[in-house]
């Protein structure tokens, strides 16, 4: 639900508010625009610092990502029993942190920002838990950027569903680059090619 805010500012900080040229519009719509712009630049954790999140919030993330693959026991793609009014709500959502961004009439990709740190956490993820497949990963790196992006405040349902929704539009496809060349080194270790004899200098 919506939520109408009244605030007071004074006339010099109504000033400074109108004189603000990195956000555009007006009154209402000028500060709902600048707290767009301070979640768009929430400082990026390191790589550290999120595996150290992943264990202090272990019991979270797999409780969501249970439920995550719960979605999947009867059917293959959960999106398309989802009404379109949940799929607008959700990416609704996912626009206001910064997770997804409209490029055109219903056409949405990931932030560069999330895409980015999702290939960080996804290739961390894979080397930390060589026994998580690595569906499993990407859907635990999502979770986990989820948490970081909604500060908080998104409850486990949306995170399960921004999970699947993310993943199955456009994250898998670096899980199964990863899987392909995991299977690769592989057979490459099990069938290693013969050596072949340096020819012989006169």
């Amino acid at each position: 639900m919506p939520k109408d805010l009244t605030v007071t500012l004074s006339d010099l900080e109504y000033e400074i508010l109108k004189k603000v040229k990195i956000v555009e519009g007006n009154d209402g719509e000028k500060l709902r625009n600048l707290l767009r712009l301070y979640i768009s630049t929430i400082p990026e954790l390191k790589s550290s610092e999120y595996a150290i999140r992943r264990i202090e919030n272990k019991d979270e993330i797999e409780e969501i990502l249970r439920d995550v693959w719960a979605a999947y026991e009867t059917t293959d793609t959960p999106t398309e029993h989802w009404s379109e009014s949940k799929i607008n709500k959700l990416i609704s959502d996912l626009i206001e942190i910064n997770a997804l961004l409209k490029t055109g009439d219903k056409q949405y990709i990931p932030s560069n920002k999330f895409r980015s740190l999702f290939k960080m956490l996804l290739h961390d993820i894979t080397t930390e838990s060589k026994d998580r497949d690595e569906y499993s990963a990407a859907c635990v790196a999502t979770i986990q950027l989820l948490l970081e992006f909604g500060v908080g405040t998104l409850d486990k349902q949306t995170i399960r569903d921004g999970t699947i929704f993310i993943n199955e539009g456009w994250m898998f496809v670096y899980s199964t680059a990863i899987k392909k060349a995991r299977e690769f080194m592989k057979t490459k270790k099990l069938f290693p090619e013969a050596e072949v004899p340096l020819p012989k200098v006169s």
